[in-house]
């Protein structure tokens, strides 16, 4: 049942670099560097080099799926929308929170990990859960703005953020103290503190880690209603945008794993990012640079807000929820055109979210999730040129980077099962189990609604 007809319509203001722009600040590579790729390090050492171009060629497979469907089908709700269209109401509903769960805690693990930097860049020592809590609020509110000044706001820090990654790309290429054999026959720490070839299944684990630092490229598809033209011009937004992350993630990393004085005090360090900066540079240098990177962070949170408020603008459009509610989420601002009640709804669990002060608990079942999401697009990819849509763009070599998806993605979702705790299972199945009793709910109310009519 739509509630198309009580939705407002998107302002179409946006053309294709405005949407690259606040897609790629949504990715946000300086704290996808700085904040996420920690966690690669710490586990595979230099082998994380491999696991973000395993991850890189993943990525590439699957931003031409989401080029094409996104052409093909363009909406606000994006992924959900897509695979609904495709296999029916049940695995829509179940993309649908896959997506929704990964937009929620996105913005909270991202923020959690902004007080480090503050801190770093005033000298202060700022509660984590504080900082994230403020950062997130205040990126909520500037959501509700005009998207045209949304997309001038995060392009406008998109410059710092570029700035700051190429001074850590000169830090680490000026001053190198390890050889490019560190990339290719990775080390990492051993349980004696020393180093040791890096197995294979830990780089293929960290692959999911890194897909998730590069996540948000496809995030374009959720403003294919704020553009002039959709179609082609989404698809060749999409494949700008994954083309300008990896090489901005991908780029200051192999900097920073050849600039390390060591590779074992880099796999100790709590904090590997800042450890090689503060020893090429200096500390005022390493303080200038924590400031672009938490002014990096609120700025992927404003981005990422923005692409939010038009994933569940679009839920109420297409009517998912009660009549209600639908017709709260779709009230467009009055004067910014935007949708304002979706963007203050997103808010309230970000901001709960923010009192988790474990990072690593925050992103290690997201990216299971995420990798169940590329699988979902990447199957749609193959199905979708069998329906009578039509496709402006044609991903070439189809279904090639289909089958890269499932087969990497697939393998990756594989090696992380093995190693996941019971909580993330737990968390996943839960979610897996509430989509098939929301669909069973909807369909019963549909019965109940064509009945009494």
């Amino acid at each position: 049942m739509s509630n198309q007809s009580n939705a407002g319509q998107l302002k179409g203001s946006l053309g294709i670099m405005d949407v690259v722009m606040i897609t790629v600040s949504g990715v946000t590579p300086a704290s996808s560097i700085f904040v996420i790729a920690p966690f690669a390090i710490q586990s595979a050492g230099s082998g994380s080099f491999l696991s973000f171009i395993f991850a890189g060629l993943i990525a590439v497979a699957l931003a031409l799926c989401y080029a094409e469907l996104g052409a093909a089908h363009p909406s606000a709700g994006g992924e959900y929308t897509i695979v609904q269209r495709l296999f029916g109401q049940a695995a829509g509903l179940q993309m649908y929170l896959f997506v929704l769960c990964m937009l929620l805690f996105i913005p909270a693990v991202l923020a959690t990990g902004a007080a480090t930097y503050l801190n770093s860049a005033l000298g202060t020592n700022f509660d984590s859960a504080t900082v994230a809590l403020v950062v997130v609020v205040l990126s909520y509110a500037i959501g509700i703005l005009d998207i045209k000044t949304n997309a001038l706001v995060t392009g406008a820090f998109l410059a710092l953020e570029v700035l700051v990654l190429l001074i850590v790309v000169w830090l680490g290429f000026s001053h190198p103290h390890q050889s490019v054999d560190v990339l290719t026959h990775p080390q990492m720490l051993d349980a004696q503190g020393g180093l040791a070839d890096v197995p294979f299944g830990i780089i293929v684990a960290m692959v999911g880690t890194a897909l998730f630092s590069y996540n948000g490229y496809g995030a374009a598809i959720y403003l294919a209603e704020d553009m002039h033209k959709t179609g082609r011009p989404l698809a060749i937004a999409i494949l700008l945008t994954l083309i300008i992350v990896v090489l901005m993630e991908l780029v200051p990393l192999t900097a920073l794993l050849l600039g390390s004085p060591s590779l074992t005090e880099l796999a100790k360090s709590s904090d590997p990012i800042s450890y090689v900066i503060t020893q090429l540079g200096n500390p005022t240098l390493a303080r200038i640079i924590s400031a672009g990177i938490f002014l990096s962070v609120f700025n992927a949170i404003i981005a990422i807000v923005v692409q939010n408020a038009r994933f569940l603008y679009a839920s109420g459009r297409d009517g998912l929820w009660n009549k209600g509610l639908n017709q709260a989420l779709v009230k467009l601002h009055p004067k910014f055109g935007t949708p304002w009640v979706a963007t203050l709804l997103f808010a309230i669990p970000s901001a709960l979210l923010t009192f988790n002060s474990n990072l690593g608990e925050l992103t290690s079942f997201t990216v299971i999730i995420l990798l169940l999401a590329y699988m979902s697009m990447a199957i749609s990819a193959l199905f979708s040129r069998h329906t009578s849509t039509h496709h402006p763009y044609h991903m070439p070599l189809w279904p090639i980077p289909s089958l890269v998806v499932l087969l990497g993605g697939g393998y990756t979702l594989f090696t992380i099962l093995k190693s996941s705790s019971a909580k993330d299972l737990m968390i996943v199945a839960g979610i897996i189990a509430f989509g098939l009793l929301m669909f069973v709910f909807k369909r019963q109310v549909n019965k109940t609604a064509d009945a009494s009519a």
